[in-house]
């Protein structure tokens, strides 16, 4: 039996035990795939709506397998918030839905401008998209009122909690981005160095180049890190990140031939937001 034989069959009987346990007066739920998510959720909806996230913390959405229990909650969800283009929602999302017409899906980056890289893989070309756009606050502001517009027409009846919830927010959101903008407006070096490619908005929006080290999720060659190293000695780059859940041993190598700071980030961290101040620090230091 294959892995999607195995989660339409974990579903079916989760439902069916749903079913004979559901009561009136509970309180509606939603799901999101990631941390992030999660945070702007809980900012909207406060305790008046439960908040299911897809993948915990640590762990990676592009290889996350989720357990019976992870699909249960998923599957008791009334919202799906998804970002689009992450690993656990083009590979078990789907077939998690599947059996669970219940569920509204909605994409949470509806109406941003994707940012894409051409691809190669056993010669066919296409394009990747980068799911990264949490990591600018100009792009959480889109997927903050996406989900607030859900979030009302869910539950309308405490809307008025929810639209001062959602302002208060959306006053946050822009505070960071005054202080990003002006933190990194005159910054000399514009390029800095990461192994996977998760900043890719942050520099957009910021004016900022990202140099990547990873290669379509595998570490560089010997030649193309010859080339990142001499790429980064032009740009004058004095900033190395890397995430926790990556092994360092090559960006440590890199930063070393460049003479750089290395600085371990979180961009899957709940808030989000002061991981984004903590790159705005690193790269103006």
């Amino acid at each position: 039996m294959n892995k999607g034989s195995i989660i339409n069959l974990i579903i079916s009987l989760l439902l069916l035990a749903g079913c004979s346990s559901q009561t009136t007066d509970k309180k509606p739920i939603v799901a999101v795939t990631i941390q992030p998510q999660k945070y702007i959720v809980d900012r909207i909806v406060g305790d008046l709506i439960d908040v299911v996230c897809a993948i915990p913390s640590g762990a990676n959405p592009e290889e996350f397998d989720a357990t019976p229990h992870q699909i249960r909650e998923i599957t008791s969800s009334d919202i799906y918030f998804e970002v689009g283009g992450l690993g656990f929602e083009e590979s078990l999302l789907p077939s998690i839905l599947k059996n669970a017409p219940n569920i509204k899906l909605v994409k949470t980056a509806e109406g941003l401008e994707p940012l894409s890289t051409l691809c190669h893989h056993g010669g066919e070309h296409h394009l990747h998209y980068d799911p990264h756009y949490w990591s600018s606050p100009k792009c959480v502001k889109v997927m903050t009122e996406n989900i607030y517009n859900q979030i009302v027409e869910l539950d309308a009846e405490n809307s008025e909690y929810y639209t001062y919830n959602y302002n208060l927010f959306i006053s946050e959101i822009d505070s960071i981005d005054y202080v990003l903008t002006e933190k990194l407006k005159d910054v000399p070096n514009r390029q800095f160095a990461i192994f996977h490619p998760s900043l890719s908005y942050f520099a957009r929006d910021y004016g900022l180049r990202q140099l990547s080290l990873e290669q379509i999720g595998k570490e560089m060659t010997p030649l193309t890190m010859q080339r990142a190293i001499e790429e980064a000695v032009v740009n004058g780059v004095t900033t190395v990140f890397i995430q926790n859940e990556f092994n360092p041993r090559q960006v440590e190598t890199f930063a070393k031939e460049i003479d750089a700071q290395i600085v371990v980030i979180n961009p899957l961290a709940y808030n989000f937001a002061e991981e984004i101040i903590k790159v705005a620090d690193a790269i103006t230091r």
